[in-house]
């Protein structure tokens, strides 16, 4: 019997379940990394996950990073302000702007800080509690959405003028 061009069916078998498992293989990485609309896409996600720590770690570093301008921001409309800032010099927070972030619009705080459309500023003691100024919890923005697919929270230390006590800023930006 002439063999040739025959093939045996265990060896065309182990040949198409190779060929198949590359072939998955293959349109699984393409489908999975390089879809940046695909919400599951680990390239969607890195750049999402990027995106919400960059704008926290810029919100709070905007708040910490100077007095705001102008200097007495806290006195005028958000149309007047320039920029938000909660610092009383170099060193200490004012209270008189802690106080403030409760009472802007969160539209302008949003706009001013170039934080995104989920955020939250809360002050606390180094004991946990909420910092209370005349009574008021400092907070300002939105609740914080926990079971948002990215949460990015940024904490800074910082000095309450006129210098005799230690807070923290948790900056938390969420989609």
């Amino acid at each position: 019997m002439n063999r040739k061009g025959q093939i045996f069916t265990i060896d065309l078998l182990i040949a198409l379940f190779i060929f198949l498992l590359l072939f998955t293989t293959v349109l699984l990485f393409l489908y999975s990394n390089a879809d940046i609309n695909n919400s599951y896409s680990s390239y969607y996600s890195q750049i999402t996950s990027d995106y919400i720590n960059n704008l926290a770690v810029q919100g709070a570093n905007s708040l910490l990073g100077s007095g705001g301008y102008p200097s007495d921001w806290y006195t005028l409309s958000c149309s007047q302000i320039k920029q938000l800032g909660l610092m009383h010099n170099n060193l200490e927070a004012s209270p008189n702007k802690l106080y403030a972030i409760t009472t802007l619009p969160v539209s302008c705080m949003s706009l001013l800080l170039r934080a995104g459309d989920s955020f939250n500023i809360t002050f606390y003691y180094l004991n946990g509690s909420m910092l209370k100024i005349n009574g008021k919890g400092i907070t300002g923005g939105y609740p914080i959405d926990y079971s948002s697919s990215y949460v990015a929270s940024i904490q800074r230390f910082i000095v309450l003028s006129p210098g005799n006590e230690i807070i923290r800023l948790s900056y938390t930006e969420w989609s």
